[in-house]
């Protein structure tokens, strides 16, 4: 990040978009044996939040790195962004991630989400509050869905 861009005031952001134009990247983030897709959720239509573009750019890398150490032997993240109406309307980012393969001792999957390159998990939660934001997790087996809600901008 630039230092004129820690002053840039949140601006209107379709997050489809960021996510699209980060697409190359993330797919260099995440290696050749996480797959990665990329949709809009069937739910509704695109998602605008107020937000820095850049802070959302940091989120999305910060998640993209946190998806491939979650899965070291492969996997498939799936990114989908889109407007949630199930509890109450957010423009949201959801992340599922699938593991090819069970962590082989889940004591150390465990540690390394505590201690390990989660570096930006302060900053990513931190991004989503500045934004009026909140993260919600859930977890089914090998799945890990992470849902990152946002007011959508008027």
């Amino acid at each position: 990040m630039y230092p004129d861009s820690l002053s840039s005031a949140p601006e209107r952001v379709d997050l489809s978009d960021v996510v699209g134009a980060l697409e190359g990247e993330l797919r260099c983030l995440l290696g050749p044996t996480i797959q990665l897709t990329i949709g809009g959720l069937l739910a509704g239509p695109a998602a605008a939040v107020r937000a820095r573009r850049e802070d959302l750019v940091d989120l999305l890398r910060h998640l993209a790195l946190d998806a491939r150490d979650a899965m070291p032997v492969g996997g498939t993240l799936a990114i989908r962004t889109g407007q949630l109406r199930e509890v109450a309307e957010c423009a949201a980012i959801v992340l599922h991630e699938l593991p090819d393969a069970p962590a082989s001792d889940p004591e150390s999957a465990t540690a390394r989400l505590r201690t390990g390159r989660s570096l930006g998990l302060k900053a990513s939660y931190e991004t989503v509050e500045r934004a009026g934001g909140h993260f919600h997790v859930s977890c089914r087996g090998r799945e890990t869905v992470l849902t990152i809600c946002f007011p959508p901008a008027g």
